[in-house]
């Protein structure tokens, strides 16, 4: 069953008296964007072009506008090492709910899915000092057919063209989600708590993007 992205992916809090750790790195992934990365293309998409990384920088709770353009999907990090408390991200956008996490956090998640509804406004609820940054696809690790790509918390990966299928591992004490984003196929391809162990239909190119800031994870692509 297609879902759209705007759908709020249940997330499982775990008692603020033990907070809990939430990363977003990616074993091996590159960690600076290259003009040598090639864009994705499709003949019914805005055509990716790059766009300077927008840098935004708050310490607790804030907001931000958006210059980020409306035609073109952006990947949007936020880091707040210190943070010890819940860390809420929303937007006036199409996918309005970012992040939701209890303790110091790092992770990546995607804007602008929806072309009906960019984002312009970023609302941030956090109990210490952050960095916001939004980017364009050259910031995405790839991953290749074969080659496993781990990592651990909330990212973003590219998916090449070429690739049919997904393997998906995860361990986990809370939710795990995993969404593709593609000009054929939006939807939401897992939604579990706990450890999950799944084969996917995922065409490229496309982008998944990983929910699960407790997570550790593995993608590997077919």
């Amino acid at each position: 069953m297609k879902l759209r992205l705007s759908c709020l992916l249940a997330v499982v809090l775990v008692s603020a008296c033990a907070p809990a750790t939430g990363f977003g790195t990616i074993v091996g992934a590159p960690t600076s964007s290259s003009a040598e990365v090639p864009a994705p293309t499709s003949s019914a998409a805005p055509v990716p072009h790059d766009v300077p990384t927008e840098t935004h920088t708050g310490k607790g709770e804030g907001e931000f506008a958006v210059t980020w353009p409306a035609d073109q999907l952006g990947f949007f990090t936020f880091d707040c090492p210190k943070c010890d408390s819940n860390v809420i991200i929303s937007t006036d956008g199409g996918e309005f709910g970012l992040v939701n996490a209890i303790g110091k956090y790092k992770g990546t998640t995607w804007l602008n899915t929806d072309p009906d509804r960019p984002t312009r406004k970023v609302t941030v609820l956090a109990n210490a000092a952050w960095t916001a940054t939004i980017a364009d696809y050259r910031s995405v690790p790839a991953v290749a057919s074969g080659a496993p790509t781990s990592g651990k918390g909330d990212a973003v990966l590219r998916v090449p063209e070429g690739i049919t299928h997904v393997k998906f591992t995860a361990k986990t004490r809370g939710n795990i989600g995993l969404w593709v984003h593609s000009e054929e196929d939006r939807d939401l391809l897992v939604n579990e708590i706990g450890d999950v162990d799944v084969d996917r239909e995922v065409r490229g190119p496309a982008y998944l993007r990983v929910d699960g800031y407790e997570a550790s994870w593995t993608v590997t692509p077919s």
